[in-house]
């Protein structure tokens, strides 16, 4: 009898070696796509032991890498600023004539404080000495064009005709007549222009503005991952332009925040089309993008715009890019092991003491992260705050079937979410329970008056409130769970510094 299982004959022998074969090929081929499919799983949910975060090794640059504060003068401290970087890095600072004093003293004191003449490139609307530093009037070389049919240019025109004669600043009440704000808008594309003229061919273009803090140390270590040549805008995205031609939203980059543009990005953006003979045949940037500047509200907007059609998009590098200002970060997961670069809005003494408390607090192989900079306010460390409003980010009120009426009812309610980590009670008349899943310092905020709707008649007037009626007002009470607090800081050591990648979806 034959034996069943032993193929009968060299044909039958190749036809099970061509099996065996196949079937490994088609083991070893579904195992391939399933490890594909896991490995493209894991970038997008952080899972199966592969990282979404860029696993950068970056060094400080720093020396001493760490300095204590106490008793040192600014120029100890900038003893230690790593000042051979400005060869290829160029801190570009915009201000303006009308920007508050103390914010301009705040960003001298601090940010910029380690720049001396020739390393820091400071732009504004009028020529004066600042600081010790020269402010360039970036709007003074702009063609006639732009002094015709332009509203908001007319600010810069009474700025310039009262500097002349002499009344600028001496006549208080015409000079505040003048909207600095409307001006703004006309120096990024000159300043970008004139940066790359004064310092040219620089590897990166660091721009930022009275009200920006930098961390220096955090920002040489994220641009040393980069290609200068490749051309590169990054910055904390803001919805843009809509593309009509392509049917697709851009994004710009928040000038508060600060952002950058590398030497490739800069080249691309100025380059301007010649004929064969090489005679231009195109206006430079600020004159091309004018007609969009006289009705877009913002330049950082048309900055945005005028790279992406050059081909170079933004790069969304938030939360690295930060909108808030120090006390209003609201500490969570998408703030707390991220390295942090800059912030926009920073109080005047926030920006001088957090700079000093930065010098101390620098690691050789470790950037400083959200959850080290939690350290300098320590929010939610206290319970209560009376006349504080620590709720203005990152919220959601409780419903009004809640029938919370008191600052007691409203914490007990957020300590019956598992999810909330601090509360604001807004009472009085308004009888508001504030929550939120994150933590934040906030800040002080008295009684305010509630400013009514107003009520019109149906040809569109105003209709004047009754003669009993009564003004109705709101104060501010804010608590923290302090205890949930430290449990969840606890569980997140930030064994991972998380470099997180560009995106325009994960956005402020």
């Amino acid at each position: 009898m034959p034996n069943l299982w032993t193929p009968a004959g060299p044909i039958g022998t190749r036809r099970m070696m061509l099996n065996k074969r196949f079937s490994r090929m088609a083991i070893f081929g579904s195992c391939s796509v399933i490890f594909l499919i896991l490995v493209f799983w894991s970038r997008i949910h952080g899972s199966y032991g592969v990282s979404e975060y860029y696993s950068f090794s970056t060094t400080s640059s720093f020396f001493p890498v760490s300095v204590d504060p106490e008793q040192k003068t600014t120029e100890e401290l900038c003893a230690s600023f790593p000042k051979h970087l400005l060869q290829t890095i160029q801190p570009v600072l915009k201000l303006g004539h009308a920007d508050a004093k103390d914010r301009i003293d705040a960003q001298f004191d601090s940010v910029s404080a380690c720049f001396g003449k020739d390393e820091l490139l400071v732009y504004s609307d009028l020529d004066e000495e600042v600081r010790g530093h020269q402010a360039i009037d970036v709007l003074a070389d702009l063609p006639e064009l732009y002094y015709n049919d332009n509203p908001d240019f007319i600010n810069y025109i009474w700025q310039k005709e009262m500097r002349d004669n002499g009344t600028l600043d001496v006549d208080r009440e015409a000079t505040s007549r003048i909207n600095g704000w409307r001006m703004d808008k006309f120096k990024f594309l000159p300043m970008i222009e004139r940066a790359w003229r004064t310092k040219p061919n620089k590897d990166f273009y660091f721009f930022f503005e009275t009200d920006t803090y930098v961390f220096w140390d955090n920002a040489f270590r994220f641009l040393q991952t980069f290609d200068p040549d490749a051309p590169l805008y990054m910055g904390s995205p803001s919805p843009g332009t809509h593309d009509v031609k392509q049917d697709i939203k851009t994004w710009f980059a928040n000038g508060g925040p600060g952002f950058v543009l590398s030497r490739g990005a800069v080249k691309a953006l100025l380059v301007r089309k010649t004929t064969p003979y090489g005679q231009y045949i195109e206006p430079p940037a600020p004159e091309k993008w004018l007609p969009m500047l006289r009705d877009d509200c913002c330049g950082d907007s048309v900055v945005g715009w005028a790279l992406w059609n050059v081909s170079v998009p933004l790069r969304g590098y938030w939360p690295l890019f930060n909108p808030h200002p120090l006390h209003s970060i609201p500490f969570s997961d998408k703030y707390w092991c991220q390295p942090v670069m800059t912030l926009h809005k920073t109080s005047p003494k926030d920006m001088v003491d957090v700079w000093r408390w930065e010098f101390g607090q620098r690691k050789l192989g470790r950037p400083l992260l959200y959850s080290d900079v939690w350290r300098f306010h320590h929010p939610g460390d206290r319970k209560v705050a009376d006349n504080w409003d620590n709720g203005k980010w990152d919220f959601w009120v409780a419903p009004p079937e809640a029938k919370i009426d008191s600052f007691d009812a409203c914490g007990s309610y957020c300590s019956d979410n598992d999810e909330c980590l601090q509360f604001n009670w807004r009472g009085r008349d308004e009888q508001k329970c504030v929550l939120s899943k994150s933590f934040r310092v906030g800040d002080a905020r008295g009684p305010e008056k509630i400013i009514e709707p107003e009520v019109k008649d149906d040809k569109g007037n105003v209709i004047p409130p009754p003669p009993d009626h009564k003004d109705r007002w709101v104060d501010f009470k804010s608590g923290w769970m302090t205890d949930r607090i430290e449990q969840w800081r606890n569980k997140r050591n930030c064994s991972e510094v998380q470099w997180v990648g560009p995106s325009i979806k994960r956005i402020f």
